[in-house]
Order: structure tokens, then C-alpha cells, then sequence
């Protein structure tokens, strides 16, 4: 997992936050390889995850789809007139959206299985104002069995000392990401 915030964090504002819906774009296709599976169930689950667990930051969080979330969601560089217009819609400080590359479910039961859950998902919080990128992460992650790497001895006793799905996966991968990210300074209250 890798995690980046602005150092000027406080001078956003950021109370307001649009959750565009992800993309699926799988590891390895823009480069010609083979690809990893993602599954729209998938994509869904990894937005709907993020959505749910951001409230918790103290942010008024605001779901919004009327937007190319294709040209929003994508790695590189956002379009300053398309961040601004959705802003300016919604009335928004920032933009949070992102991509899915790799949601692979396991094969087998928690506790024995054939192929483990395999998931990979990057966002980003984006300033409505001026398009600057305010936090950023990624998380990937393929369970392994304690034979297989000793190092995460820890993180498996604490996810239950089993073989995760998925969603359990994404659930694990999107709170440990969204630890990194500010909390609000300015608790909205009544608002959803």
C-alpha cells in the first residue's frame, strides 16, 4: 500500500466531498499484457466500500454519477473545466474517484482454498477548486498463506486467521488507506 497527502492539506477546505463511481481498468492492459480480472461487481464493491467508510473521516460525503467518469477516474491528468464543472454542480470542495485493477474472488472456503482473493484499486481526492491532486493512494494485495510469508504473521491473526474473500480484502485494504488520509476539520452533522 503506498498513501500521498498534500503538506497544505488545511488549505483545501475540504468538508464536501463528490464519491464519483470507479472504473475497471485492469493491471497489465495498457501495456499488453495479459491482464488481471475485474469483475463490475467488483469495481461496485471497491466505490461502495470507499463510499461507506469515508463518513467516518467527518467528511459530508455526496455519491454522483452525472459526470464521464471515465475521463475523471482515469490515471493522469483531469481536465481543470470538467473538475470545476462538477464542483460547481454539486456544490463539492473535492472529488474523490478512482480505478480498479485487479478483483479476483478466491476459490475455496475460508478455511482451505485453490486460489486465494486477489484485489488492486487506486483513488484519489481532487481539489474542485484547481484539479491539484490532495491524497492519493493505492492497494494491492494477493492473500498468502502464513507458509508462504512468515512477515504478516500479525495481519493474519488480526483479519481472523483465515482466507479472506474479496470484499473482506477490499474492506481491509480501503480502511488501512483511508487511515493516511485527514480527518475533516469541520464535522458536518445532518447531512447525508
Amino acid at each position: 500500500m503506498s498513501t500521498e497527502t498534500v503538506p497544505n492539506w488545511e488549505e483545501a477546505g475540504v468538508v464536501k466531498v463528490i464519491v464519483v463511481p470507479f472504473i475497471a481498468m485492469p493491471e497489465g492492459e495498457h501495456k499488453g499484457l495479459k491482464s488481471a480480472k475485474v469483475s463490475p461487481e467488483g469495481v461496485t464493491q471497491v466505490y461502495s466500500t470507499f463510499y461507506s467508510q469515508f463518513d467516518a473521516l467527518g467528511y459530508l460525503s455526496v455519491p454522483y454519477d452525472e459526470v464521464d467518469k471515465d475521463k475523471i477516474a482515469s490515471p493522469g491528468p483531469v481536465s481543470l473545466e470538467l473538475v470545476r464543472s462538477v464542483g460547481e454542480r454539486t456544490g463539492g470542495d473535492a472529488i474523490l474517484t478512482g480505478v480498479v485493477t485487479r478483483y479476483e474472488e478466491r476459490e475455496g472456503g475460508p478455511i482451505g482454498i485453490k486460489k486465494p482473493a486477489s484485489v488492486g484499486f487506486e483513488a484519489r481526492l481532487i481539489n474542485a477548486k484547481d484539479g491539484k491532486i490532495l491524497w492519493a493512494g493505492k492497494y494491492a494485495e494477493t492473500q498468502k498463506s502464513l507458509t508462504d510469508d512468515l512477515s504478516r504473521f500479525f495481519i493474519f491473526i488480526r483479519r481472523g486467521g483465515k482466507w479472506l474473500t474479496a470484499e473482506q480484502l477490499t474492506q481491509y485494504g480501503v480502511s488501512e488507506m483511508l487511515k493516511t488520509m485527514p480527518k475533516a476539520v469541520v464535522k458536518q452533522e445532518g447531512f447525508k
